[in-house]
Formats: structure tokens, sequence, C-alpha cells
């Protein structure tokens, strides 16, 4: 389902994409597909659909079913709880609006962050989250001696660090919304969290040179803020 979308104008480029003055949108109607990024709306030729089986999409699928077969699991209280509890806090969506989440999607979000950090599943709403003025200070990457690490100070009780990074960037790129989660932690030994095995699992060898985005998610009992992004070149 295609949302919000009240086209003014439209200006087509040579990639088949149309700029659009519009309020936010985002989803498919027939073959159009809306969305934005950096530079604003936009319309795309809608791509088929594929199902890829990498390791890490098969198990965040996995989490997403075993959240939602949980929530049929409910009794009608458990449910309004959880309604309750969606409705006192709001997120920000990736068209960048507040929004609440329904009761259902509060419910799947915290279980399958819960799941995705290792920790047991609640069947009761969690405490709203207080979050306090990020910890981290930035991130240390040399290829020489191999180093990747993010520098800051244990964080706030039960908050956990979420993070995730980009793969290896020209050094002229000013923006990066790709992501893939490496790990987390939620303290700091000597000031350090030695992210160099994770990430080279992830995105091979650090090349001197090039750029590198992370992306640090507070987290507490399942819920998570909106992230800070931090970026570094490689050094020598």
């Amino acid at each position: 389902m295609l949302r919000g979308l009240d086209i003014v104008t439209r200006r087509a480029d040579n990639l088949g994409t149309m700029k659009v003055l519009t309020v936010p949108s985002s989803g498919s109607v027939g073959n159009q597909t809306a969305s934005r990024n950096r530079s604003g709306q936009y319309i795309r030729q809608r791509s088929l659909p594929v199902q890829p089986r990498t390791a890490p999409q098969v198990a965040a699928r996995a989490r997403l079913t075993t959240a939602s077969a949980a929530w049929r699991g409910l009794t009608a209280a458990q449910r309004l709880a959880w309604q309750a509890f969606a409705n006192s806090f709001t997120i920000v969506n990736s068209l960048g609006q507040t929004i609440n989440l329904t009761g259902s999607q509060a419910f799947v979000k915290v279980q399958t962050v819960l799941a995705l950090l290792g920790s047991a599943a609640t069947l009761v709403p969690p405490l709203l989250p207080s979050f306090v003025s990020l910890t981290v200070t930035g991130i240390t990457m040399t290829a020489g001696t191999p180093l990747f690490s993010v520098n800051g100070t244990t964080a706030a009780t039960g908050t956990k660090f979420m993070l995730y990074a980009s793969g290896q960037l020209s050094a002229g790129v000013s923006y990066c919304n790709t992501w893939k989660y490496l790990g987390d932690c939620s303290t700091f030994t000597a000031g350090v969290f030695n992210a160099l095995t994770v990430y080279t699992a992830k995105y091979g060898t650090l090349i001197a040179g090039k750029q590198v985005f992370v992306k640090i998610v507070q987290c507490q009992s399942g819920m998570q803020d909106n992230g800070t992004v931090f970026s570094g070149i490689v050094g020598t």
C-alpha cells in the first residue's frame, strides 16, 4: 500500500526515478514505489521482491515469526496492556515522522530486539526507557596495525549499546543509511569497545583511506533510541 502520496510536481531523471514534491510517502502501488532519501521524496519503478537466504536474514525472519506467534497467544488483557504501552510513547519512523506503534507492533518490536540481544522474552510491557546523553565519544580505525574501536564510557544501568556499521566507503561520501548489526556492549573496558573482529567478519580487512559509518543505538528492555551516527577515515 502507498501511504500519503499527493504529487504536486515531478521531474524524471535518467535512472527511471522521479523526484517529487509531496507529503512524506512510502510503500507501493502497482509498478511504482514511493520512498525518500537525503535529497527528498522520490518515486521509482517497483522491483520484484526477493527472498535472500543469508544467515542473518533467515535469523531475523525467525525472530519476527516467533514474536508474531507469541502475540497471537496473548490474552485480551495482555493485548490491552501492550496497546496502552504503545500509546504512551512515540517513535520516529523511516520517513522522519513521529508516530505511535500499535500494541502488536510494540510487542513484536520489543521481543525481536530482546531476541537479537540474547535476552529473555517478556509478556509484560517494560518500563518506559529513560535514555541519557550518549556516552560514546567516537571511533578509532587503522589498517596497518589493525584496530577498530568504539570509544566511550560504561552505559547507564540497564542500557546496552547496539553497534551497527556500514561497509568501507569512499572518503568523499557524506551520508549512509545502509547498516549491518555487529553486536552490543554495556561495558567499555578501559574506555574502549574493540569491534575489529566483528567488523572484519562482516566487511573484510580494513583499507587505509576508506570511510566507515557507525551507528550506536541505546537499548533498554527491548526499547531503542533513534541512534547516533559517527564516521571516520581508516588510518594507516
